[in-house]
């Protein structure tokens, strides 16, 4: 691994310690100061939310809050220094050792209201309470992390119509449009100890979605307690419905360290409707946007959402741009890191980062791909998946998930000479956390500009191949396949088959790939590579056009580049002729290159 990155002329990286959907997290030196430290950089760069945080987190000083230090830039990113706190959250806690005692969910619940009360003393809300934000020593001290969507309650963030919070923890009100208050802390507050002791969310263990329980929240249809014990009637109390009816976080403390607390006052504070003052909508008609990120949750309340609201996050495949999805910073502490927009697929963009002192060159690619047609962990259609790690492959780690229409995004790190390096899964974990923090905000943004009408992008691959022909190669009533973007696709069986797709390489004429016959198909420049050790297969890549990319390339590379269509043909029946398969190859390749229009 390089040299660890320092931030500011100051703080040195020492371990990435996780990523949200407000930012990344490390745990750094301080070398001025001799301590460790934890630093958060905005994933959205320098845009006032990391500086925002800095001034929340500075106005409040208390035991049970994790610090704030300072906010410092750093190029293009402004970076927040916290306390580095040796602990682990409650909902790690419950995952590796299983649910809490009622005795000690109430001291840990009892030390984050002491810490909300600082807050709303303050008129500060945290609106994110939740098991992750709950930070535990080993000796059972409990602190409260993430100011990211805190706020002063004269201050909204995030808008009318709009609600901050955690789908598992929001208070009712709050799921029906009414902006947070302190009574919707003392909910969350409550919500969590309910987690921390039956081991799911009072609206459920979230197996259905999001949706599903922010339905129940709407409705206020809670869990029954199983496990809670002598801290039921506590959790009663802050998990009421209604904000008046729960006691403040002050008088929460009391409660849950034993102390006898009178009736809480009548009080809605901090309750007050959205500002187009819709009513509340009718069960089930909750959401028009949702974006879960890490735990972290907006959504608005326009109209009935259609049937495939917030699934669609590709949109239009020819228009998704997968660079979107990508930042430098995700890898700078590996090197000089390069955005590289003009190799592979269509649906392709890769970093590319030169390691220092002559490490060599690590390619991460990222993809966007159709769905698989055998998964190796089934999908459910209408959730965004979880991020896969298979094991990885010699030279080669590859990480995805699925998206909630079942395509895939796709990252892998290899080194660019093909030879293994220990950091190939480490980077793509890197990147594939950034990326999925920015899909699970909203949908893949749109190209800035279109593909150029010449372009291969703009033809649907499916159409390069005629009937007849396929009829003659493959056979009657041979399937179709169709891929991303249709820039791919497959005919036949796996005795015949034809597979047809694009890519984008360094120029043909300047550039041969290794060990292909070189040829003139259609009129077109090409290359025959016939598969020695299967016998059955040849490819044949045919160049349709020579092009300039209109961002510069990476110093050290060809300045143009080449759409090229590669046509791969297995005939099973001619199985160690590879000579008779590479000459049908060339003939179907010749029908490619007649349906071309002119580059």
């Amino acid at each position: 691994m390089t040299g660890p990155q320092v931030i500011a002329e100051r703080y040195r990286l020492e371990e990435r310690l996780g990523a949200g959907g407000m930012g990344v997290v490390w745990r750094a030196t301080d070398l001025e100061l001799r301590r460790t430290v934890a630093l958060k950089r905005s994933l959205d760069g320098d845009t006032g939310q990391i500086r925002r945080e800095a001034r929340l987190g500075a106005s409040l000083h208390h035991p049970h809050v994790v610090a704030v230090f300072d906010s410092v830039a750093d190029g293009d990113d402004r970076w927040l220094v916290m306390e580095y706190l040796p602990a682990r959250s409650l909902e790690e806690i419950v995952r590796a050792d299983g649910v809490l005692a009622p005795e000690r969910a109430a001291a840990v619940g009892a030390q984050i209201a002491s810490a909300l009360a600082a807050m709303h003393a303050r008129d500060m809300v945290h609106r994110d309470i939740t098991p992750g934000n709950v930070l535990v020593t080993e000796d059972g001290t409990a602190k409260l992390a993430d100011l990211g969507i805190s706020r002063w309650a004269e201050v909204t963030l995030t808008g009318s119509a709009q609600v901050g919070g955690t789908a598992g923890y929001l208070a009712p009100e709050v799921a029906n449009g009414y902006e947070a208050g302190s009574a919707a802390d003392v909910f969350s507050l409550g919500a969590t100890l309910f987690a921390a002791v039956e081991g799911v969310s009072p609206w459920g263990s979230g197996e259905r979605g999001p949706f599903a329980q922010l339905r129940r929240a709407a409705d206020g249809t809670l869990e029954p307690a199983r496990n809670a014990g002598s801290l039921a009637p506590v959790l009663e109390t802050l998990l009421s419905s209604r904000p008046a009816q729960r006691p403040s976080a002050a008088e929460a403390g009391a409660l849950l360290g034993g102390a006898p607390v009178g009736n809480a006052p009548s009080r809605r504070r901090g309750l007050s409707r959205p500002g187009s003052r819709r009513k509340a909508l009718a069960a089930g008609v909750l959401v028009a946007v949702v974006l879960l990120v890490t735990g972290f949750l907006v959504f608005t309340r326009d109209s009935p959402p259609p049937a495939n609201a917030a699934a669609d996050l590709v949109g239009d495949p020819r228009t998704a741009d997968p660079c979107s999805l990508l930042t430098v910073n995700s890898l700078s502490p590996y090197g000089k890191v390069f955005l590289e927009p003009n190799l592979g697929t269509f649906a392709r963009c890769d970093l590319d980062t030169t390691l220092p002192a002559g490490g060599g060159t690590i390619v991460t690619s990222l993809e966007l791909a159709a769905p698989e047609e055998y998964p190796a962990v089934p999908p459910v259609a209408g959730r965004l998946g979880e991020i896969q790690r298979p094991n990885a492959d010699s030279g080669k780690c590859r990480r995805y998930f699925v998206l909630p229409d079942l395509k895939v995004v796709s990252v892998s790190s290899v080194r660019a000479d093909g030879a293994d390096a220990p950091q190939l899964c480490a980077m793509s974990d890197a990147v594939v956390g950034d990326v999925y923090a920015r899909v699970v905000r909203g949908p893949i943004a749109r190209r800035a500009e279109a593909f150029p009408r010449g372009s291969l992008a703009t033809i649907d691959a499916c159409t390069l191949v005629d009937d007849a022909t396929l009829r003659q190669t493959v056979g009657p009533g041979y399937p179709v396949d169709r891929y991303f973007g249709n820039w791919a696709c497959a005919w036949g069986h796996d005795a015949e088959s034809v597979d047809l797709y694009y890519d984008r390489q360094w120029p043909l004429a300047t550039d041969p790939p290794d060990g292909q016959t070189r040829a003139t198909v259609g009129g077109r420049l090409a290359y025959v590579d016939p598969h020695e050790s299967d016998g059955n297969t040849c490819d044949v890549t045919v160049r349709y056009r020579t092009y300039t990319p209109v961002l510069p390339p990476l110093e050290g590379t060809p300045g143009r580049r080449d759409e090229v269509v590669l046509l791969e043909f297995t005939d099973d029946a001619n199985r160690g002729h590879l000579d008779v398969i590479c000459a049908r190859a060339q003939s179907l390749a010749a029908v490619v290159a007649s349906r071309l229009p002119a580059a």
